[in-house]
C-alpha cells in the first residue's frame, strides 16, 4: 500500500512539474512577443482619407441576383421545388 503512495506521489510531482514547466514556458513565450511587437511595431498606413472604410469593399445584396446566371438559378429552383416535394 505504502509503495502505490510513494508511486502516486511521484506521479504526482512530476506531472504538476511539467504542467508548471509548460506553463512558465508559455508565459515567457509571451512576454518575448510582446517586448518584440513593442519594439518593432508595424508601420500604420495612412489613407488620403484618414482611415481605411470597410464598407467600401463590402459586397451588394442588391448585385447578388445579377451574379447567379439563370440556368444556375432554374436548376437551383427545380432542386428546391422536388426536395419540398419529396419531403410531404
Amino acid at each position: 500500500m505504502t509503495e502505490q503512495l510513494i508511486e502516486a506521489g511521484i506521479l504526482l510531482s512530476v506531472g504538476m512539474s511539467v504542467v508548471f514547466a509548460f506553463l512558465t514556458l508559455l508565459i515567457g513565450g509571451i512576454q518575448v512577443i510582446a517586448w518584440f511587437a513593442r519594439t518593432f511595431p508595424d508601420e500604420v498606413k495612412e489613407s488620403s482619407k484618414g482611415s481605411a472604410k470597410y464598407h467600401e469593399t463590402a459586397p451588394s445584396n442588391t448585385s447578388s441576383q445579377a451574379a447567379i446566371p439563370s440556368d444556375i438559378a432554374a436548376a437551383i429552383t427545380a432542386a428546391i421545388h422536388t426536395h419540398r416535394r419529396e419531403k410531404n
